[in-house]
């Protein structure tokens, strides 16, 4: 019988594949693949929410999560990423961000997979915080900053788009 448990880290470290060694489990590197898995998690918890009229976008989201695996393996030392990747990634933000302009800051919120994408967001500018840190451990490819930071940029559009097409109101955020 297989099972899903090693054992290899109760001891509280980890194979980092990058540097081919075992390190601790709160090293920059693990710390930003774990965040990574985060984000990618909650962009599926969104995708389980999207109403089946909305099938392109559920594929959308299908997509962002084989990325955001990659971005994972790319940092883990599997050059995964292209600039196509974020040649894409524009073009997503573009297409929703399009359909639902704001002229406002507004709260994030909204029905559950626009709310839900919201946090994606921010944990996704978590793991591009990671990612700096970890790149004082270790210098990584230019491909793999721009991917992460355009992310974020299409899963805000997405959620803008999704709270518009579901009906939801913006609510605008006011400095006074």
């Amino acid at each position: 019988m297989s099972h899903v448990f090693t054992r290899t880290g109760d001891d509280g470290n980890t194979y980092c594949n990058l540097l081919k060694t075992r390190v601790p489990k709160d090293h920059p590197i693990i710390e930003l693949i774990g965040t990574l898995d985060e984000a990618n998690s909650f962009i599926g918890l969104a995708r389980s929410f999207i109403p089946s009229y909305m099938s392109d976008v559920g594929n959308d989201l299908k997509d962002l999560q084989y990325l955001t695996f990659r971005i994972g393996f790319h940092v883990s030392g599997i050059n995964s990423l292209k600039e196509e990747d974020v040649k894409k990634l524009e073009e997503l933000a573009d297409k929703y961000y399009g359909k639902a302009p704001l002229k406002n800051f507004i709260l994030p919120a909204g029905p559950q997979p626009s709310a839900a994408l919201h946090v994606a967001r921010t944990i996704v500018r978590r793991a591009e915080r990671d990612l700096i840190k970890a790149s004082r451990v270790y210098k990584f490819d230019d491909i793999v900053f721009k991917t992460i930071n355009r992310l974020s940029s299409v899963l805000f559009a997405m959620a803008v788009y999704i709270s518009k097409e579901m009906g939801y109101p913006e609510e605008p955020v006011s400095f006074r």
